[in-house]
């Protein structure tokens, strides 16, 4: 199973202070590799694209590709939204929500939505792998508890003396469930109509595979990934399928929030809580920090992404890549004056 943290601790820390600025390689059509870079800045939206998409199509502003757990910034605003709307209460315990499953384990009965949102829940399993073209894709319920064809543990909490962090996509995954039970509709189906469509990232999506055009991934060699991707039915946790100016949205209606925006997703005050770390730098489906960023970043097999907004100035930067490890050099944009 990939390490995500590893990941997200190396090279978003990197993005994050002074990465130097390297050069983007020359490719060919048959170099896979394909990036998007996108930027808000005094509210101007600029994107920039290069490289594959697969061998045939290069990659466009529109292509779309696996974000990973940048996904979880998507589902914070879309729990968000439940609390907005009085559905929900984010001191309250999970499982006051939950209607057709039930978290177990210590404290399962007391974790609450924002030990969830923050990571510090203390629930099992760190990230998913994801599913190759032939073999088997679980529903909800067989992720949730581990069982064939899942290829992860069961998502339970553990004993713990503190509640520090410990990134656990598993507890993503329990939010997904907390959606659906409370609003009587699919996440991917909700998400898209009070998160995606109305900050104007309609293309976005947490199907399993795009109707629209995406990218093919591809590991740190340079080989494809068969079939193109990995099937992500965690959508919560790892399924959005993006594009960098999506990402930019995503932070940017984050930045209106806390602003108290018209027509703004969220509240400011849920906004300024969803930026204020909990525990270390782990906000409520962000990370915050160093030098007053918002930021979070992921990496499923053949992909990479990382988005970053300054709370200061307003301006974000983001980048999605088809290729593992690739993302190291196109992050230093992110830093660039």
């Amino acid at each position: 199973m990939m390490n995500r943290r590893t990941f997200n601790t190396t090279s978003a820390a990197a993005a994050l202070t002074a990465l130097p600025r390297l050069p983007l390689a020359k490719q060919t059509t048959q170099d896979l590799t394909g990036y998007q870079f996108s930027e808000i800045n005094e509210g101007r939206l600029t994107t920039r694209h290069e490289g594959m998409a697969t061998p045939q199509r290069a990659v466009d502003d529109e292509t779309l590709f696996q974000v990973a757990s940048c996904s979880k910034t998507v589902t914070a605003i879309a729990v968000l939204t439940l609390v907005r709307d009085g559905r929900i209460d984010l001191d309250q315990p999970v499982s006051r929500y939950l209607r057709r499953w039930e978290l177990t384990g210590p404290r399962g009965t007391t974790v609450t939505v924002a030990d969830l949102l923050s990571h510090t829940a203390g629930t099992s399993v760190q990230g998913f792998s994801g599913y190759g073209p032939d073999e088997k894709i679980p529903g909800l319920f067989e992720v949730l508890d581990g069982l064939y064809p899942a290829n992860s543990e069961a998502i339970r909490t553990r004993r713990r003396l503190f509640p520090r962090f410990s990134y656990s996509g598993g507890g993503t995954m329990v939010l997904q469930i907390l959606s659906e039970d409370v609003t009587g509709t699919r996440f991917a189906t909700y998400t898209a109509a009070e998160v995606l469509e109305p900050i104007g990232a309609a293309r976005a999506t947490f199907g399993i595979e795009p109707e629209a055009e995406f990218a093919h991934g591809s590991y740190e060699n340079g080989r494809s990934l068969p079939g193109g991707f990995k099937r992500h039915p965690e959508s919560a946790a790892a399924g959005l399928w993006a594009t960098a100016s999506d990402l930019a949205r995503v932070l940017h209606a984050v930045l209106n929030s806390l602003q108290g925006a018209k027509n703004a997703v969220l509240p400011a005050e849920l906004a300024r809580r969803m930026v204020t770390p909990i525990s270390g730098r782990a906000g409520l489906g962000v990370f915050v920090g160093p030098g007053r960023k918002i930021w979070h970043d992921g990496r499923n097999y053949g992909f990479d992404s990382i988005m970053v907004a300054e709370l200061d100035t307003g301006r974000i930067r983001t980048a999605v890549t088809n290729r593992n490890g690739a993302i190291e050099s196109y992050a230093g944009m992110l830093t660039a004056d």
